[in-house]
């Protein structure tokens, strides 16, 4: 092994180590945050529910990017500098079936997919041929335009809230999002990475002063406490609920095995065939945790692969680093509860832009699509329009059988399985070819 592969796997001293563990916990955290938050206003939970959601979350995000940096032997684990926590393409998903059947079904939904993603990974090869960018990028556009809604409401106050649509509200929200755009104009580096987190931040101040601020959640909050397996109660298995989360783990997992080849490039360090099973193998097990820790469906954080290149440290021992504040943190409820003062407009604000760049990203997948191909145009168009016709339109489902009403008024799983068919439709003999099937990565991973 040359020196530069020697690096992925070099130990730096604690004194280094800790700041850029942090620093990677920093980059994320807006995004990590933001599911747990925008799950339990949408399900209604109280304040104390969504604080056990965050911590579990931070903590199950750090177990989940320990299985992935450190790895466990031969089995488990990609082995590079990679931080994981629930890919946004889940959230949509995991609401609609929240609000018909409870978080217990949601849980249980996680739970089986990743079993059988980790049972999958040593064929996931055959597997993606599936989800070529035509696909994924058609799923990816219509989560992110879909998921503009549940911006908008909170922006608007939160549904359900007695100020829902007041101006002071929306004018929160705007300022929010536009201290997000002045910080990526005017600032570059690690400032600009972490820009979302700071809009979070300065709008809640300014929330504080406007008296839409309340600690009471803190002052509650113990200062330690260990995650219980099952706190919202014992899983609930549903066969549409499982297809649906299953559909997802499996397109983020292609995701993921994007960011693992862009990783291991920028680290110098070329991912094989055994690494990206392995890989793929840890993310079905971090599922697994999410769905036993009253967490969520893991995946490798793109998010982070910038500050590789930032920082030109390719040791993965700073992401073990960032796994283990993650789990301390998980373990401090006060901690966890300081998000919980996040007011809905000012969460709003930010996730716009956090949502419409999950539709950029789609749309930018969609560029690389060559629409002379066959079928591809159709492909792309009717996935999208039936995944949004779902979310804009539900009633036109209202007679159909349950399960397939909720697949159908699910627009992401409707926009994927539509894309899946037709593709397999019009292209299957290239699909079945001996080729080797293309994994899509991003350009700003590759640069």
């Amino acid at each position: 092994m040359n020196t530069e592969n020697n690096q992925v796997d070099s130990k730096l001293p604690f004194r280094k180590l800790f700041p850029l563990g942090l620093q990677h916990v920093l980059a994320m955290y807006a995004g990590a945050i933001a599911v747990p938050l925008i799950l339990g206003g949408a399900l209604a939970l109280n304040a104390q529910q969504i604080t056990f959601l965050i911590a579990a979350d931070l903590f199950t995000c750090g177990i989940a990017t320990l299985l992935q940096a450190f790895g466990i032997g031969n089995l488990l684990g990609v082995k590079l500098p990679v931080i994981l926590a629930c890919s946004f393409i889940a959230v949509s998903p995991m609401i609609s079936i929240g609000k018909q059947y409870g978080l217990t079904t949601i849980y249980g939904a996680v739970i089986v997919a990743g079993i059988i993603l980790a049972v999958l990974a040593p064929v996931f090869g055959k597997i993606i041929r599936i989800f070529p960018p035509v696909v994924t990028g058609s799923l990816i556009t219509v989560v992110g335009l879909s998921l503009t809604s549940v911006a908008f409401n909170s922006a608007a106050g939160g549904t359900g809230s007695k100020s829902f649509g007041d101006p002071k509200n929306l004018a929160l929200a705007a300022f929010t999002l536009l201290i997000i755009l002045v910080v990526n104009k005017y600032f570059k580096g690690f400032i600009q990475a972490i820009a979302v987190l700071i809009g979070l931040i300065v709008g809640t101040i300014v929330a504080s002063f406007m008296g839409m601020v309340s600690f009471s959640a803190v002052s509650q909050a113990s200062w330690l406490h260990i995650v219980t397996p099952f706190y919202f109660g014992v899983p609930v298995f549903r066969v549409d609920a499982i297809i649906t989360m299953t559909i997802v783990s499996l397109i983020a997992a292609v995701e993921a095995l994007g960011v693992f080849i862009a990783v291991g490039n920028i680290v110098k360090k070329p991912t094989s065939t055994e690494s990206l099973v392995k890989g793929i193998r840890a993310e079905g097990i971090a599922q697994l945790l999410g769905g036993v820790l009253n967490s969520f469906p893991y995946t490798s954080f793109s998010q982070n692969v910038g500050l590789l290149v930032l920082s030109k440290v390719r040791t993965r021992f700073v992401c073990v680093c960032a796994g283990i504040i993650l789990i301390i943190l998980g373990l401090i409820p006060k901690f966890a509860a300081l998000a919980t003062t996040i007011p809905a407009p000012v969460l709003g604000g930010a996730t716009l832009v956090m949502f419409g760049m999950v539709a950029v990203t789609g749309m930018r997948i969609l560029f690389e699509v060559d629409m002379n191909k066959s079928g591809n145009l159709l492909i792309i168009a009717s996935a999208v329009a039936l995944g949004m016709g779902g979310k804009i339109a539900p009633a036109a489902f209202a007679l159909l059988p349950h399960y397939l009403k909720m697949i159908l008024e699910e627009g992401p799983i409707a926009a994927a399985l539509t894309a899946i068919i037709l593709n397999l439709f019009f292209n299957w003999k290239e699909i079945f070819s001996d080729s080797e099937p293309i994994i899509h990565i991003p350009d700003e991973l590759s640069s």
